[in-house]
């Protein structure tokens, strides 16, 4: 048999905390929630030929299967921020001793060195008895590991290092053998024409050995120099460790930074994980902001002569950087991270790697870790693990894992070859069959070996087989009523209603046929019977494993009658008038069963009479109509699920008196007359409806004369609805004058008016011959008056209580007089005096040389323009007029003729 079996790679342990294990036999993932590793990048670990856990490391501590630290297990020149700190190579033909080969970071530039692990000691749990032993003084953070042949078992150990080991700049590819004998420290060198200064990104060698993938992060710390060395797909010689025939691939993506790498089990497609390298301009460039990260996952087809164009997009997202790994089941995990400080709780995983293009099924998150997380890095293991070298399910599915049912057989099939020899074992106990074939009936772990018989190697091929159980389904009846108005006993029925709320755990779907051979199948949500009874034929399958069985459901059209019933009227009082009110359908289900025999029955309520019929969308027992003030839905009377009678309910609504909404009425204090307040009723007669007002009275208005908050409450003589609403009585009145403040002899002669009052006013001036100067306005203030006397009008407009007036004086006086005798400005006098003001004022004119030539009676008509009986000339005159209240005046006008 092969010297290693997938089962070494059966336990994972990476990121911050997380880890999984596979089962073959089950062909499950689960997740494990008891390792001690914490590592942004770097891990590894391995098991036994069983699948239990030896131990794992992140590159510098040893933990064993127990999850302490090993014996000596500490000091390794790993790092866990290097991409591949470590790998775990046994020693051919040794199952107890072990090579931990590690590898520095970027910014620890170890270089590569192995430790050695001999589970002999400390009780099985193992020791590290060699420490650090130096291959290369600097290396990149990549290492990988595959099969040299199965005749020596030897093994190649591969890292990307310069030729000498001794400098950060990188061009050559070391293949260090393991052999029986050891670790050769002298290595196989494949030198190229490159220059690679960024150690960081994954090293892969697919599982023939015959490729091998080297991501190179950057390429250069510049992040742009030789940006066509990025990506690298080389051939690889197992039989003499020399890479050769490099190919540069680039991504068709704005992610082009290339991190995690990783073959099909079958070696014919290559996956990789890049980003966009996202950087800082902070310490070390890190960014922590998820939304800065994008990655992309690409498939390359490895059988195409132009590979670079061969390539597909299968995921593109926001996204940090992560690692690439194939697992014992034949699937791809994919590392998920936010930023390289913060992890994600899952795994991505590609099922069906050996599918070209999206068909390899990728799926986000997939494997739970909760409620630790994934990094960055995963596990890597001996790619030769992963090499199936013949699939004997082929079921186009799965290589390894092969799910049947209970009852069925398959047939294992090998490789036809004349003169070859086949052992077959299950579960490494052999079995008598020596042919290429092999049929199974139970389950377990099934090997061939087969031996050409030629000198060359053995063959090996292997399936996990598992029997699932068939579900357990029963016969059923399903009991549904005539209720379309035909007695005919043809009707619609829900078949899913026969096979739900089930005890059963496992995930069954139903499907329905009318024929024994389960070849027409029926809509299951509305079926109509053809006949009473019918039978229907069941096939109940297990969603999880596919496997299923029969049964049979019976349909019976029940004739049997309950009652149609009204329930009692709703008013419309539940703060929005729209018709709509939420009622209490169990008050319904007396009057539903009023007279039927009481054998147990239940009672549910639909919206439609065909969702009573299919038992869909019930309503619950509070339900709020849909149609305004009247609806009829459909109550379903059920004796253990069997439908005993449909009966008709009916929800009323009724409408709230239509009044007017509450208001505010005026009462005036001065007058102290009564006002009338009425209920307000809207497009009907009072004669409908009873009153009742917070005064006690009952009539339809009522006469009040004091302020306060009235209410009436409106009740409709039929349907009983009332409605409340409020009358607020305010007080209004005149206005009583506090001040009348006036700006006179000026430009802006203006009047403000200060009252006070209960009322909302209005203001009007009126001049002295009891015309209307301006017009009411609700401003208090009037500007650009002309000198004179006014009366000032206030007027209540809130409730009309009445108008107050008061007489005002604007003093001014003319610029110019004409004294013709024509009627117009004849006289000069100044303005705005009456005997009730100003009337002691005193007025003197002068020329423009300071004569007086006129003293004047400030209640007469004015200077006419003579001195001594003669007419003055036209000019500029000068006055000074000193006011009752003490204002002096002095100015000058114009005489013209």
């Amino acid at each position: 048999m092969n010297m290693f079996a997938q089962s070494e790679a059966a336990n994972w342990y990476f990121g911050f905390g997380a880890g999984i294990q596979f089962n073959q036999a089950s062909g499950t993932v689960s997740s494990l929630n008891d390792g001690q590793l914490v590592t942004f990048e770097g891990c590894t670990s391995i098991s036994d030929d069983s699948g239990s856990l030896l131990f794992y490391t992140d590159g510098s501590t040893v933990w064993n299967k127990n999850h302490g630290v090993m014996q000596n297990g500490f000091g390794l020149l790993g790092d866990s921020s290097s991409t591949q700190s470590a790998i775990i190579v046994p020693k051919p033909d040794d199952n107890t001793l072990f090579y931990v080969f590690t590898v520095g970071a970027q910014f620890n530039n170890t270089g590569l060195h192995y430790s050695v692990v001999d589970m002999t000691q400390n009780g099985g749990l193992g020791a590290v008895t060699q420490r650090n032993v130096n291959l290369l003084n600097i290396s990149s953070e990549k290492i990988t590991a595959v099969l040299k042949d199965c005749i020596t078992k030897s093994m190649w150990v591969v890292s990307f290092a310069a030729e000498d080991g001794n400098s950060e700049t990188y061009n050559t590819f070391h293949a260090f053998e393991v052999s029986v004998n050891g670790v050769d420290s002298k290595s196989i060198k494949s030198t190229f024409p490159i220059n690679i200064t960024d150690p960081r990104g994954y090293l892969k060698l697919s599982p023939d050995g015959t490729k091998l993938a080297s991501a190179n992060f950057s390429v250069n710390n510049d992040n742009n120099t030789f940006s066509q060395d990025k990506l690298l797909l080389c051939d690889f010689d197992t039989a003499t460790g020399i890479v050769s025939n490099p190919i540069r691939l680039s991504i068709n993506s704005q992610n082009t930074f290339p991190y995690g790498v990783e073959f099909s089990p079958n070696s014919q497609l290559l996956y990789v994980h890049s980003s966009n390298n996202f950087q800082a301009n902070g310490l070390g460039g890190l960014d922590n902001n998820p939304e800065n990260h994008r990655s992309t996952l690409t498939q390359f087809d490895l059988t195409q002569q132009n590979i670079q164009t061969a390539q597909t997009i299968i995921d593109d997202r926001q996204l940090y950087r992560g690692g690439l790994q194939l697992g014992p089941d034949g699937r791809i995990y994919r590392a998920l991270s936010a930023t390289y400080q913060t992890g994600l709780p899952y795994l991505g995983v590609i099922r069906n790697p050996n599918n070209v293009g999206i068909d390899c099924n990728y799926q986000h998150n997939a494997v739970n870790l909760s409620p630790n997380e994934s990094s960055q890095g995963l596990p890597p293991f001996i790619q030769s693990l992963f090499n199936t070298q013949i699939d004997i399910i082929k079921n186009g599915k799965s290589n390894i894992n092969l799910a049947l049912c209970d009852g069925d057989s398959y047939q294992l099939v090998s490789e036809n070859i004349p003169g070859a020899t086949y052992t077959w074992t299950k579960d490494n106990l052999p079995l008598s069959n020596n042919n290429y074939d092999l049929i199974v009936t139970e389950s377990g772990h099934y090997e061939v070996v087969i031996n050409p018989n030629n000198g060359d190697c053995e063959i090996e091929g292997q399936a996990y087989v598992f029997f699932n159980p068939n579900p357990t389904v029963e016969n059923k009846t399903l009991i549904q009523c005539d209720e379309d108005g035909t007695k005919d006993g043809v009707t619609l029925f829900n078949l899913n209603e026969a096979y739900k709320n089930l005890s059963s755990t496992e995930p069954l779907t139903y499907s329905f046929y009318t024929d024994l051979a389960r070849t027409k199948e029926v809509n299951s949500n509305a079926f109509e019977n053809t006949m009473n009874p019918q039978t229907i034929y069941v096939k109940a399958t297990n969603a999880n494993t596919d496997c299923f069985s029969y049964a049979e459901l019976t349909l019976t059209v029940s004739i049997t009658d309950v009652n149609d019933i009204i329930l009692p009227a709703v008013c419309d009082d539940d703060g929005v008038e729209d018709g709509l009110h939420v009622f209490n359908l169990n008050e319904a289900d007396d009057d539903i069963l009023n007279g039927i025999p009481a054998i147990g029955l239940e009672i549910s309520y639909y919206e439609t009479y065909e969702d009573a019929l299919l038992e869909v969308k019930n309503l619950g027992n509070s339900y709020k109509n849909k149609t305004p003030y009247s609806q009829t839905i459909f109550a379903r009377v059920e004796n253990a699920n069997a439908c005993y009678g449909i009966s008709k309910v009916g929800l009323v609504v009724n409408k709230l008196p239509n009044i007017e909404g509450s208001s505010t009425s005026y009462y005036c204090l001065n007058t102290q007359q009564p006002i009338t307040l009425d209920a307000g009723l809207i497009g009907d007669s009072p004669n409908n409806y009873n009153y009742l007002w917070s005064s006690g009275e009952t009539s339809y208005s009522i006469q009040v004369n004091a302020i306060d908050a009235y209410t009436v409450t409106v009740t409709n003589k039929v349907t009983g609805c009332s409605k409340t609403k409020t009358i607020t009585v305010e007080p209004s009145n005149i206005a009583t004058f506090k001040k009348l403040n006036v700006v006179d002899i000026s430009d802006n002669n203006s009047i403000s008016v200060l009252v006070s009052g209960e009322g909302t006013y209005n203001y009007a001036l009126y001049n002295q011959d009891n015309s209307l100067y301006r017009p009411y306005q609700e401003s208090s203030v009037f500007e650009n008056i002309n000198p004179g006397i006014y009366s000032v009008l206030v007027k209540d407009i809130k409730n009309d209580c009445g108008v107050v007036n008061n007489l005002i004086s604007v003093i001014g006086y003319p610029k110019y007089f004409t004294p013709n005798n024509d009627g117009i400005n004849d006289t000069w006098q100044v303005i705005g005096i009456s005997n009730m003001f100003q009337p002691d004022t005193d007025i003197n004119i002068y020329d423009r040389y300071g004569k007086l030539i006129k003293q004047l009676n400030p209640l007469g008509e004015g200077w006419n323009g003579f001195f001594n009986g003669q007419r003055l000339p036209a000019d500029d005159y000068w006055f000074t007029v000193k006011l009752q209240d003490g204002r002096i005046i002095k100015s000058h006008f114009a005489l013209k003729n």
